[in-house]
């Protein structure tokens, strides 16, 4: 403990001789050195010392924070804290009741307990903190007073439960209200005043002009509710000043400026209601005067209700009999009764409204554990004039005397008694006598006033009769000072003393006088807030009393009164308390005066006296405050020793005391509990501490290398990743270098072949202009000219013999190299013939070209084409030549400018179809690929004979010795034929366009799933790789068929039982198995390079050739697709699926579902096969194409796999050039622009 200065004792427990002139003279010494605080054991008594003392900064919160009980000077911050620490570590409710009588300082002492609570746990939910403080601020404008005892007198109780999680940290806080004193709004006692809000929002209106027009204010002198015995002065930038404070506090509450502008509304309309007259009419009913009819239109706007309607109210009272409501107009004195009646329910109102307000700003939900209540009650009264609220004030001081007394004296000598202790009897005050008069039933104060209240003509002469007649031989009963005062006063003797209480107004204050006619009008206001005010409900009487039924307006029996509910209230504050643990703050008047250094020692005994100051001492120190059963002490101490087997017997607690040597004096053992005081249980505690301590930071040092270590290992693993991803980053960088130089090698090497071909047009629309410049020549010339022609026409034709033989004798060589070169492979009918792989294919490398117009092939043309071959045959070794060429430092130049990463170029057109041959007829008759092919009709014949075809018209005619007139037979049938296959290819055009556009602007997807339902064959289940036979099959059930399900995903078998799809040719079906197995040897990448081209070639060349085996193709490549293991095989599958799509398109009947397919694939597929996926979609949407002629060649299926797709769409190509046709090169050989093929062929 600590000492103190002057020989005074901290802890009044500690004095040797207890008595009253000692325990006075102690607090008047320690007052007299500013030393306010004292312990009485765990009961601090505070001195009010009227004056700031610097003790309760945040220096003294940090000093109190921690510390325990008694280790510091006395102070309120260490009884909080002790509060506080008795949640955390015995996690249960605690409870600080602050007393004392009216001036004491209970309402400061709430304000530091709760500025404490706040501070100490600031650091997490500040904000709510601030708002519980805030919340204080309000309720002391709206609910505290000056008196003649207190300038700032709480006129009414609260009871706050600062609520904690289980953080132990503030998570809210709910606060009860007790007991608001109405009267005061229309009545003050001399050197009293209202409350104080009234006065702030009239000195506001004094400095603010805009707020004194809005609600109408007037200077303090103007109203009569704020001087109703005498001018009370008032200081305007004082009570400005804490306006100020208040509409801050209203704004941290989350109250709404309208609702904050009503308020005040509110308050103005109970100011102006104070300064209406009525005049008299014949003293049977009243009226009002011209002031009084002003006020009411003042009124009217403020309160949103019409003149009429407040008339009704301050004029008429409405009485309802069995429905029939019936106004009767009001006397002089009742209409000023009633108009003070409306005022004090107005202000009830508003009061309950902030209370519930504040509380739903600060309710701290279902989050918190455990709550520290604290509570702030009105102080014992004694006036010269005491009513109905002095009586209900004194009531509660003596319910929480009595509740003390049971808490610190009854209970525990109860306890002493059962468990057998020595002890020496304490004598206590006991107040039970003046409880059973005012609140026991049948028969009591309160009682009787209830009876008079549901009575018509209730009075308060008759309630004084009745308590007469009852009382009057009650020993706690006074009827009053002498017999002058018998009709008028009644007097109790409470435990602080007798008091005197004026029976004037106890009936009608009991009775409450609810205003419905006033409420029903406001809940119709054109102001929301009035409306909710009206409609509300007191929230702390609708909780005590669940069961009151509702009434109609008027009647007044089964209504509970004031004084029942404020009796349920206060049981239930009894209730809360008695579950939780007590901490006392006894508050101390040291004088009347409201002075500071002043200590009256008569006034501070005779509080001492009925606080029970000096039992609480005796009993304190005599006795054994703790109590704890044998297995609370074991399980508590059991840490201090060594031995820690225990069987919670009473050899184990000697055990304990023992080691630890407590005094044999400082306890008791008892038959169920053990009995300490406080200098026994505090080395015990200090030992526990210590070791807790020591063992906490064991634990905590394990626990903290438990997750140093784990956060090492996360920063390791972090730093690998980190490392590898930053590697992967480098090596991505390099080959994105690399792969930026090939592309720019193969832009220029593409830039030049673009060229050539852009070059070679040129000439060949020169050359073709030119044949057109002669043609009309010819026709124009005489007839004498044809000879002329015909020469030239000879020579002509000897020209072409000379290339024609030129062109037998090289393919008859080049035939003759490939024969010694060729491996011979299976004569299988499914396997495609040999070919020279080595040699770079750029077969139909520009044949789309050609809108499908072509002629038979030549001789020439093959000698040509073979030349063109040779040029470009080690296309691969050129291309990695120039690459190796090119300058490094080209590749630096262009560091700002990184390319993309490739991707398969979105098609401007389908590729070029190339002419048909089957690929029986290419395996048999294997010959180098040439770089230019004929295309050919459907109907084309294979002879050479027919090579004419080609030529212009006037040449046919002059070679087969024809005059030159054309027939316009012939004409005509050609221009029908053209027209005819225009319009053909228009129509198809456009049903493929209906039907992509049907499925291009629906959304919906069509599962694979249901067309193979629908259109499937159904497939048997092969066994052992072999079909099941015909006969084993007998009697065997569906399940041998494959579901359908299984036919759409990938297998790994390379046979199937016959086609997938519905075939009408037998033939067909054969051929469907033999794809699929061509399919999956190719997919398997079984085959070499040259064999997987022939796989390639006949797969496709069967669906070019059969229409009905087109679909089937499709459904088998989405099949293998589907789900497939292995990355490289499904690769093989989508380059294949690529070639397919532009070489024919699926029917009608499986574009959508296709169509559905890659969509689906798009969204899941990523990388190279993205890409593909990408080709095929786009292909999908050209409606412009129609059926290739060829299978793809060799070239473009390199191009495709080494990703130089780019490679044709970049050609801008012109419709001259498209339409090229093979006539062109005849007449370019005809005008002698070449002098053989091989020159024609180089130039190309």
């Amino acid at each position: 403990m600590a000492t103190t200065s002057n020989n005074s004792v901290a802890d009044m427990t500690t004095i040797s001789e207890i008595d009253e002139d000692g325990i006075n003279y102690n607090l008047r010494l320690r007052y007299s050195n500013d030393i306010i605080y004292t312990y009485s054991g765990t009961i601090l008594i505070a001195v009010n010392p009227y004056k700031c003392i610097n003790i309760f900064n945040k220096d003294y919160v940090q000093q109190y924070h921690m510390a325990k009980m008694g280790s510091l000077d006395p102070h309120v911050f260490a009884l909080a804290e002790a509060a506080y620490r008795s949640i955390v570590e015995e996690k249960i409710n605690q409870s600080c009741l602050i007393s004392g009588e009216s001036g004491a300082g209970k309402t400061e002492s709430t304000k530091f307990v709760l500025q404490y609570l706040c501070a100490i746990t600031s650091n997490v939910s500040s904000w709510i903190q601030q708002q519980i403080l805030e919340a204080n601020t309000i309720l002391e404008a709206f609910g505290n007073a000056k008196t003649i005892r207190n300038d700032n007198s709480s006129r009414f109780g609260k009871f706050m439960q600062v609520c904690f999680n289980e953080k132990h940290t503030i998570e809210g806080c709910v606060i009860q209200d007790y007991l608001l004193e109405q009267s005061r709004i229309t009545f003050q006692g001399p050197g009293e005043r209202n409350y104080h809000v009234m006065y702030q929002l009239v000195a506001q209106g004094q400095t603010n002009k805009e707020m004194r027009e809005n609600f109408c204010l007037r200077p303090p002198e103007f109203y009569r509710y704020l001087n109703t015995i005498e001018d009370i002065s008032v200081d305007i930038n004082l009570e400005s000043r804490k306006f100020n404070e208040l509409t801050m506090a209203l704004t941290v509450l989350q109250i709404p400026q309208s609702d904050i502008d009503c308020i005040f509304k509110v308050l103005s309309s109970i100011l102006w209601l104070g300064n209406i007259e009525f005049m008299d009419i014949d003293g049977e009913r009243c009226e009002f005067s011209k002031t009084d009819e002003e006020i009411i239109v003042i009124l009217s706007k403020m309160m949103g209700l019409s003149t009429n309607e407040l008339q009704m109210v301050l004029l008429l009272r409405q009485i309802n009999v069995r429905g029939n409501i019936t106004e009767i107009p009001l006397k002089l004195h009742e209409a000023r009764e009633n108009r003070h009646a409306m005022a004090r329910a107005l202000y009830s109102k508003t009061f309950t409204w902030l209370v519930n307000k504040i509380n739903i700003c600060t309710s701290p939900g279902k989050d918190f554990n455990q709550f520290l209540g604290v509570l702030d009650i009105f102080g014992f009264e004694n006036f010269t004039r005491n009513s109905f609220e002095q009586l209900c004030i004194n009531y509660t001081n003596e319910k929480l005397h009595k509740f003390f007394n049971h808490y610190v004296f009854a209970l525990e000598l109860s306890i002493y008694k059962q468990e057998d202790i020595n002890y020496t009897h304490v004598e206590f005050t006991d107040n039970s006598l003046c409880l059973e008069l005012i609140e026991k039933p049948p028969r009591c104060i309160f009682k009787l006033l209830t009876e008079q209240c549901h009575m018509p003509k209730g009075s308060d002469s008759a309630y004084l009769n009745n308590l007469h007649a009852e009382f009057e031989y009650n020993p706690m009963y006074i009827k009053g000072l002498d017999r002058r005062h018998w009709e008028t006063e009644f007097g109790i003797r409470h435990y602080a003393g007798k008091v005197i209480y004026s029976v004037e107004g106890f009936v009608d204050k009991n009775r409450d006088m609810q205003q419905d006619v006033l409420f029903d009008y406001m809940s119709r206001s054109e102001h929301t807030f009035l409306c909710d005010l009206a409609k509300s409900q007191d929230q702390s009487c609708s909780n005590l009393i669940p069961n009151v039924s509702t009434n109609q307006r008027g009647t007044s029996k089964s209504k509970s009164t004031v004084s029942d509910q404020f009796r349920q209230q206060l049981q239930s504050l009894i209730d809360v308390l008695q579950n939780t643990k007590l901490w006392y703050i006894r508050c101390i008047k040291p004088n009347s005066l409201k002075q500071a250094n002043i200590y009256n020692e008569s006034l501070v005994l005779d509080q001492l006296r009925y606080l029970g100051i000096l039992d609480i001492i005796r009993i304190r120190r005599e006795g054994f405050p703790i109590h704890l059963t044998f297995s609370e002490f074991i399980s508590k101490y059991k840490c201090v020793i060594r031995n820690k087997t225990f069987s919670n017997s009473l050899n184990d607690i000697l055990l304990v005391l023992k080691e630890l040597k407590v005094p044999e004096t400082e306890w008791q053992i008892g038959k169920t509990k053990i009995f300490l005081r406080s200098s026994a249980i505090e080395p015990l505690e200090d030992e526990r501490k210590r070791i807790r301590c020591a063992n906490s930071i064991i634990i905590q040092k394990n626990w903290r290398r438990y997750l140093n270590n784990k956060y090492y290992m996360h920063v390791k693993k972090s730093i690998l990743i980190i490392q590898h991803a930053y590697r992967g980053w480098k090596l991505r960088i390099k080959f994105l270098r690399i792969r930026r130089s090939v592309i720019i090698i193969q832009s220029r090497l593409r830039g030049v072949f673009a060229r050539e071909v852009a070059t070679a047009l040129r000439e060949m629309r020169r050359v073709d202009e030119e044949m057109k410049k002669r043609e009309r020549i010819t026709f124009e010339t005489p007839t004498n000219d044809y000879k002329a022609i015909e020469d030239c026409e000879r020579l002509v034709q000897t020209e072409m013999k000379v290339l024609t033989n030129m062109a037998e004798h090289m393919n008859n060589s080049i035939g003759k190299s490939i024969d010694k070169n060729t491996v011979s492979e299976n004569n299988s009918t499914e396997d495609g013939s040999a070919q020279n792989i080595d040699t770079v294919d750029l077969d139909n490398l520009f044949a789309f070209l050609t809108d499908g117009t072509t002629v038979p092939t030549n001789s020439v043309i093959e000698e040509i084409n073979d030349t063109m071959s040779s040029l470009v045959q080690d296309l691969d070794g050129e291309i990695e030549t120039c690459m190796q060429k090119e300058p490094l430092n080209y590749l630096d130049d262009q560091k700002k400018n990184i390319l993309p990463t490739s991707s398969l170029p979105e098609p401007l057109m389908a590729p070029p179809p190339p002419p048909i041959n089957s690929i029986e007829t290419r395996s048999r008759n294997l010959k180098p690929e040439p770089i230019y092919e004929a295309l050919t009709h459907s109907n084309e014949s294979k002879h050479t004979s027919d090579i004419n075809i080609a030529l212009p018209l006037s040449t046919r005619e002059k070679e087969n010795g024809i005059k030159l007139t054309v027939s316009p037979t012939l004409v005509e049938n050609e221009r029908e034929q053209r027209r005819k296959f225009r319009v053909e290819k228009k129509l198809l055009e456009m049903h493929q366009n209906e039907i992509q556009n049907e499925v291009y602007n629906n959304d919906s997807r069509y599962n694979i799933l249901n067309f193979a339902e629908h259109f499937f064959n159904a497939h048997e289940r092969f066994v052992d790789g072999t079909l099941i036979s015909t006969i084993t099959r007998k009697g065997k059930k569906a399940m041998d068929l494959v579901p359908k399900h299984e036919m759409i995903t990938f297998t790994r078998s390379e046979k199937i039982a016959t086609s997938h799809i519905h075939m009408y040719d037998p033939e067909n079906i054969s051929l469907s198995c033999n794809i699929f197995r061509e399919l999956s040897k190719y997919m398997r990448g079984e085959q070499n390079a040259e064999r997987e081209l022939q796989s390639i070639q006949y797969i496709i060349g069967l669906g070019i050739e059969r229409e009905e085996l087109r679909d089937e193709i499709f459904v088998q490549c989405m099949r293998q697709t589907t789900n497939n293991p292995n990355l490289e095989w499904t690769d093989r599958l989508w380059l294949l699926m690529c070639l397919t799509i532009v070489a024919f398109q699926p029917s009608k009947l499986l574009f959508r579902y296709y169509f559905s397919f890659l969509k689906e694939k798009l969204e899941v597929l990523d990388g190279k096969l993205r890409q593909y996926a990408q080709w095929c979609f786009d292909n999908c949407k050209c409606t412009k194409v129609s059926t290739r002629l060829q299978p793809p060649s060799s070239v473009e299926v390199a191009i495709l796999e080494q990703r130089l797709l780019t490679f044709i769409p970049q050609i801008q190509l012109s419709m001259q050039y498209r339409s090229l046709q093979i006539n062109l090169i005849w007449h370019q050989l005809k005008v002698g622009q070449y002098s053989n093929p091989v020159q024609m062929a180089k130039s190309i």
